[in-house]
């Protein structure tokens, strides 16, 4: 430790150490192995030079999200598409694009710390600070950043209704410092630093127990939501369509009395909304109270033959009421950037680029109150699910995980829409193609849950939001006081010992 000049043989113990602390993440929820960071901390903080401290936080990122991400890859083949070549560019090229946002936080440790310990916690303010632009700059991919490690207990979810996801990924990675600092022979500070996650849950304990989250059965919420699990294979193949809404139509009759509103996935069958008019009018009848409506996911062209990933409120009647387009898109997915220069642009989004909504949109419904609709990779961004304006009594998330199959990414993007839910305090009724379909309280409680790859349909009875929370009021002004506090402990820290020394 004392003479770190980095090789390839540390590359790899390094990139190690990512690799195992992702663990710590959903699904598997593995909290202490966070704390595996500590090995890369201590690099940066017995690293000769600025390169060393960032390739070093560098090779940690590209583990983290190796290890966390590599199910992106099957995107590439999944539905018979034959694309095999392809697999080494989101597989390697992604973890390595996300961990260039973890190599400037070994730089500025190493520029800003003037002895050992001030390094390493430098590293765990920067890297959290860096974790913050990663969810900003250009589009913003903030997936699997460390602080949904929260996510393994709603009692330490609670905290995400204070200082939101990048003020939980500042308090796991000071906490995953624990070894370190024991190592360095700040032992005191090590205990203190441990007690950190037992007391967050026993603030989130006496957060629930404190807060009322039954429904009101004077103004009940009942929504019936359907998953139809339709493979990827099968999906766009409009002989099988008939099948497909046969499927759809009588999970959502199945059981009387049918609750008034029904909600359908992302893209639920395969048809344009432009064009579906009479199969509109076939699907709602069927499937819809007289006093009903179905929200569904399907692709639309506008008048000005522009592409959208829509969500459409429809009558018994099969008149769209409302629509809503999908307003953050996802970049390789939904639309390729500088796609004149790319040869496999269409291998990976298509031939043609959906465009984003001009703004959001709320629907409201008699009953059921103010709606924010949420397509897909929506749910990922904290602070940008609620626009200014009439605060949601609902969140809904559509979307359709197929491309993924049985792997780590439904249950992250899951774990994702719980967290907005707490983040906001407003519930969240998640319906996805082939799962996992929830449906969670303003606390993060589940209310109710289709399973991975199940065909089935759930009623639920969704209680009302609960207040504003901190979070929601506040956004990221608390995650920006507790990084300013920390830096300033810091630098008071290094001020002392070097004097000292």
């Amino acid at each position: 430790m004392t003479d770190a000049r980095f090789d390839w043989r540390q590359f790899g113990l390094v990139m190690l150490a990512g690799m195992v602390a992702s663990f710590s993440l959903p699904p598997f929820g593995l909290v202490p192995l966070i704390a595996v960071l500590s090995l890369p901390a201590l690099m940066v903080a017995r690293a000769d030079s600025m390169i060393e401290a960032g390739l070093i936080g560098g090779a940690a990122g590209f583990g983290w999200f190796l290890a966390s991400l590599w199910w992106i890859s099957l995107s590439m083949v999944t539905g018979a598409t034959g694309h095999w070549p392809l697999i080494p560019l989101p597989l390697f090229g992604i973890p390595a694009l996300l961990a260039l946002f973890w190599l400037p936080a070994g730089m500025l440790a190493h520029r800003f710390g003037r002895t050992p310990v001030a390094r390493l916690l430098m590293f765990v303010a920067m890297l959290s600070l860096c974790e913050w632009a990663r969810g900003h700059v250009a589009t913003g991919f903030p997936w699997n950043a460390p602080g949904y490690l929260f996510s393994a207990h709603i009692s330490l979810l609670q905290m995400a209704a204070f200082v939101g996801l990048y003020g939980l990924t500042l308090i796991a990675l000071i906490w995953a410092m624990v070894p370190a600092l024991w190592w360095l022979g700040w032992r005191r500070l090590a205990v203190v630093t441990f007690l950190i996650l037992p007391l967050a849950a026993l603030a989130g304990m006496a957060r629930l127990s404190n807060l009322s989250t039954a429904s009101d059965d004077a103004l009940p919420k009942t929504v019936r939501i359907v998953q139809p699990a339709v493979p990827q294979h099968e999906k766009w193949d409009r002989t099988l369509r008939p099948g497909h809404l046969r499927t759809l139509t009588s999970l959502s009759r199945d059981e009387h009395p049918i609750p008034q509103l029904v909600i359908w996935p992302e893209t639920a069958f395969a048809g344009r909304l432009d064009r579906e008019e009479v199969l509109l009018r076939e699907m709602a009848w069927e499937v819809l109270p007289f006093d009903g409506w179905l929200i569904t996911g399907a692709p639309r062209f506008d008048s000005q033959d522009r592409l959208f990933n829509t969500a459409a409120l429809i009558t018994p009647q099969g008149r769209i009421e409302a629509l809503y387009d999908k307003r953050r898109l996802v970049p390789f997915g939904e639309y390729v950037p500088f796609r004149r220069f790319l040869p496999f642009a269409d291998a990976l989004a298509g031939p043609i680029d959906f465009s984003p909504a001009d703004g959001n949109r709320l629907i409201t419904l008699p009953h059921y109150g103010h709606l924010q609709l949420l397509i897909c990779y929506e749910t990922l961004f904290p602070g940008s699910v609620v626009s200014p304006g009439p605060r949601p009594d609902m969140l809904i998330n559509l979307t359709n995980d197929a491309w993924f199959g049985h792997t780590p990414g439904p249950w992250q993007h899951l774990a994702q829409a719980r967290m907005r839910a707490v983040e906001e305090g407003i519930p969240m009724v998640r319906v996805a193609n082939t799962g996992i379909s929830a449906v969670f309280d303003g606390v993060g409680s589940t209310l109710g849950e289709i399973g991975l790859g199940e065909t089935g349909f759930l009623d639920v009875k969704v209680p009302l939001s609960m207040p504003r929370t901190v979070y929601a009021r506040w956004r990221e002004a608390g995650f920006l006081v507790l990084l300013g506090i920390f830096v300033a402990v810091i630098t008071c820290l290094d001020r002392a010992r070097s004097i000292r020394q």
